[in-house]
Parts: structure tokens; sequence; C-alpha cells
């Protein structure tokens, strides 16, 4: 089930990234309009997430059937991905800070992404330590906790930004709700991550790996904590998962399809994925029984995401000028906006 959803996430990704570089080819000066684009520029991180899925794809696939030498090639990306996910957390925050652009962005939960990479990074650490040499693993578990941590904690701050929302401003128009599955993708990336690192610790960390505390074996602690720790994060993430849907279908009537509702897989996957994990660890039938039905739900969405796309797209729906950026949920849009970025629409409030 995990190399299903391991699959899902990497054609998601390749999906939208092969897109965006073809724009940016025949389009030279897009890229430099993304940047200071409130709907564009919070997606720039995306591109790290597909480095990610390329090295789990490596790690999965690759390295089982090829030699030693594959093993030394992911360290090397591994710490380059470390340095990029810190570089865009940083970096692009700063300047999305600098810019203010929150304050053109309708919707908060997309500031999320600028620390999107640096979370995942925890999950890769536990998909490569596996097969690394004991010196080169436990580096790479502490980078991958500490990249998981900032993340996580960055995260908290903007899901309480989300919550004073929906308490005071209500559910997103139907256009944004898609977008309300980003949420759980901090409590779910950070079990999967937690739990698999812990997993990888009982066979790399020495058993006295904390000088202080010599009594006990340091991996036998780290993964009954992170167990329970993960439940705590998994019940958070199912709220958020239940407040997604009952959102989407309250306003059924009002379903069109878009490049928002891609939002649907990638954080949901990280919601089965620590469904899955929670399961194997306890050895609880009822509890993979959830993580298999997730599964299902997650690669049927997939393919219906892909496929309504392809009909949105030849329909001229979505991927067309004017029709997905550059324009907030409430607001009509009279003319387009060119793929060079430039705004050449006159806009009008809906009633």
């Amino acid at each position: 089930m995990s190399s299903l959803l391991g699959l899902v996430l990497h054609l998601d990704e390749y999906r939208e990234h092969r897109a965006l570089l073809t724009r940016f080819y025949t389009h030279r000066y897009a890229f430099r309009g993304t940047l200071a684009d409130p709907e564009e520029a919070y997606l720039i991180p995306t591109a790290a997430l597909g480095f990610a899925t390329i090295l789990f794809g490596i790690q999965v696939y690759g390295v089982p059937s090829c030699g030693e030498w594959l093993g030394y090639v992911q360290l090397v990306l591994f710490w380059i991905y470390v340095a990029i996910a810190t570089c865009l957390a940083v970096g692009l925050n700063w300047h999305l800070y600098r810019s203010r652009m929150a304050t053109r962005q309708p919707f908060c939960l997309v500031r999320l992404l600028p620390s999107f990479p640096a979370m995942l990074a925890g999950t890769t650490a536990s998909l490569l330590a596996k097969t690394q040499p004991t010196h080169f693993s436990i580096p790479i578990l502490i980078a991958g906790t500490t990249l998981q941590g900032f993340g996580f904690m960055i995260s908290i701050f903007i899901l309480a930004e989300y919550f004073w929302s929906l308490h005071y401003d209500g559910l997103a128009p139907m256009r944004r709700r898609p977008q309300m599955f980003i949420a759980i993708g901090p409590p779910a990336f950070t079990a999967v991550a937690l739990m698999g690192m812990a997993e990888i610790a009982k066979n790399k960390f020495p058993i006295y790996y904390i000088p202080t505390a010599s009594s006990v074996n340091t991996a036998d602690v780290l993964i009954i904590l992170t167990v329970f720790l993960s439940i705590f994060l998994w019940i958070f993430a199912f709220f958020l998962w239940m407040i997604g849907w009952l959102s989407i279908f309250a306003a059924h009537h009002e379903w069109k399809f878009d490049i928002t509702w891609w939002a649907t897989v990638f954080p949901n996957t990280g919601f089965a994925l620590a469904t899955i994990k929670i399961g194997d660890l306890l050895d609880s039938a009822p509890i993979k029984w959830v993580g298999s039905a997730a599964t299902i739900i997650q690669v049927l969405l997939w393919l219906g995401c892909f496929g309504l796309h392809i009909w949105a797209y030849f329909t001229r729906r979505t991927l067309w000028p004017g029709m997905d950026e550059g324009f907030g949920p409430d607001e009509h849009v009279d003319q387009s906006l060119d793929m060079e970025g430039n705004i050449s629409v006159h806009k009008t409030h809906s009633p």
C-alpha cells in the first residue's frame, strides 16, 4: 500500500512540474513574474517536493536493484535537498514577508507551502537512512528530525490563523475549499516521519545514544514515544480531513474543477500513510483496514483529478490564460491574463 501511495505522489508531482517547465520555457519572463504573483509565489516550493518524490522513487525502486554506488548518490542528493529546503524556508519566506505577499494571498493555508520541503525532510530521512552505514545514517536522522520540527512549528502559527479565519469569516468560497486539505499535511507527514525515523533508529542508534540516559535503550524509548505522539497527531489530521470533506460536500452544487482540486491528493496521502504506519507498529488489523480504505480513496482521487484535468484542459476551463491565476475567489474576470504574467484583466467583485 505504501508503494502504491508513493506512486500516486510521484505522478502528481511529475504532472505539475512538467507543465511548469513547459510554461517557463515558452515564456521567458513567466518565472520572474511568478515571484511577484500571490497566486504563484507560494507554489514555488512544490518544485522541491518534486525533488523529494524523486528521491523516494530512487530509494524504493532503484537502490535495491543497483550497486552500493547508488546509495552514496542518494546520500549526496539528500544533503543537497536539505540545503534547498533550508534556503526555501528562509529565503522565500523572507521574500514573502518583505513584499507583504500575504496581504494579496486570499487563502492563508497556502502560506504553509514554503516550509513544506523542510517538513518532508523527515520522511525523506526515514527512507534513505535505512540503507546507509551507521556513521552516515545517524546524521541523516538528526537532520530529518531538525527540519521536520522546524516545518511543524512554523505550521502551527499558520494553522492558528486558519482556525481564526474559520471562526470569524466562515468557510472559504468553493473554489478554495479543496485547499483546506493542505492543513492535513503538517500533522500527517510529521507522524509518518517520526515513526519512520524511530524504526530506523532501532537498528542505527547505539543502545545508550543519550549519555545521561544510560539505564534505558534509547531507540526503544524513542519508538514508544513516537507511536503515541503520532496517534495524537493522527486524530488532529483526521479532524482536518473531516472538516475538509464536509465543507466540500456542503457546496456540491458549486463544484467546478480547477487546479486547486489537486490539493486533495498530496496532503491526504500523508494521512493515509500515517494510518498505515500506526496500524503496522501497533499490529492492529482494524487500523490496517482503515489504511487500506484510505489508500483506495487516494488512488480514486488521483484518477478523478487526472481525468477531470484532461477534460478541463481541452474544454479550456483550466491551464488557459485568465482561468487559473491572478484573481481571487470573490472576483469575476472579464478579460484574460497573458502567459507572461502581465495582468490585462478587468475585475469586478461578485455580489
